[in-house]
């Protein structure tokens, strides 16, 4: 049995051209670099936030993860998945990436400290929280508006806060800040929902939460006491407020990849991959949420990852053979 204990990390140096680049450390950037450790490729994860893990480590409970009969914590799913693939030999730096190029043979990262530069690139940047686009919204983000129930949840004990969004996120996040709020208002925009339903039963089901159907939030009245939303009901165009302290906004996802347009192929801002992760562009794969794909999951993430790996060690030993 392995001993992880013992997990080694290679000294990180830009003095050298790795075979893999892998920018963005979610779930499917640390599956990516295990993978791609184990084959022995020289491989650096580039990561801009303090910890890897992406959105794993905002949340709380992951139930739907293969081989966890329990829910396992987001953070510490995603810190064993590092540290296993630092075991095996990932090394990883934690910068923001400024540039790339890619459409070079040799790939170029450029960070804020160094230039880093490899025969492949995986992108795995991931996406991030949709924003609503109404009046106050940025004004009072971080202050009232959040996008992060693990993050702020416990801020508001015994508060009255909204949700706004009718899929998974919205009601997984509802029901986590259930064990804070005294009440939780389910806003969304249309009658039915995207969650699965399982999810449904038990918001239905939880005292402290209510559903709004149908409305839309048109503007965050956060700047006096009481704080209040103002609404707009979708069948009869009726006004109406609702007092809140604070509201969560789970209506989805953008795609990360700004650094890489008029590089690889986009389709809906997300980028075009076929079935092995490949990208418009030689050497460049991309993996997890950051595709244009159906379905953004944990466990849809790892597979990614593993695939493009296995697809990137194939592409460097037959680049080898051709040499």
């Amino acid at each position: 049995m392995l001993d992880f204990n013992f997990s080694y990390t290679p000294e990180v140096s830009n003095d050298q051209t790795y075979d893999l680049i892998i920018i963005g450390g979610g779930p499917a950037g640390l599956s990516a670099g295990l993978y791609a450790a184990r084959y022995k490729l020289k491989t650096l994860m580039i990561e801009k936030a303090p910890v890897a893990g992406g959105q794993l480590t905002a949340t709380e409970w992951v139930e739907n993860y293969p081989g966890f009969p329990e829910p396992v914590l987001g953070t510490k799913l995603a810190k064993d998945m590092e540290d296993q693939a630092r075991f095996f030999g990932l090394e990883i730096v934690h910068e923001d990436v400024l540039s790339v190029n890619l459409k070079a043979e040799v790939k170029e990262i450029v960070t804020q400290t160094s230039t880093w530069k490899a025969h492949t690139v995986l992108i795995c940047t991931g996406s991030s929280p949709r924003k609503l686009g109404i009046p106050g919204e940025v004004e009072f983000s971080g202050r009232g508006v959040s996008y992060c129930a693990t993050c702020d949840g416990p801020f508001y004990p015994d508060k009255t806060v909204a949700v706004v969004g009718g899929g998974n996120s919205a009601f997984e996040e509802s029901l986590f800040i259930a064990k804070y709020a005294a009440k939780i208002f389910i806003i969304h925009r249309r009658e039915g929902f995207s969650a699965d339903p399982i999810l449904v039963e038990r918001v239905k089901a939880n005292p402290k939460i209510s559903l709004i159907l149908n409305t839309e939030v048109e503007e965050i009245r956060f700047s006096q006491e009481p704080r209040k939303l103002l609404l707009k009901n979708n069948k009869n165009g009726e006004n109406s407020e609702l007092e809140v302290d604070g509201i969560f906004v789970f209506v989805g996802a953008n795609p990360n990849t700004t650094l890489f347009k008029n590089q690889v192929e986009l389709s809906g801002g997300y980028i075009v991959t076929d079935r092995e992760h490949t990208t418009s562009l030689p050497g460049v794969w991309a993996a997890g949420d950051v595709q244009e794909k159906s379905l953004r999951q944990v466990a849809t993430a790892v597979g990614d990852g593993a695939l493009a790996a296995y697809k990137i060690h194939k592409y460097l030993e037959n680049l080898g053979d051709s040499e």
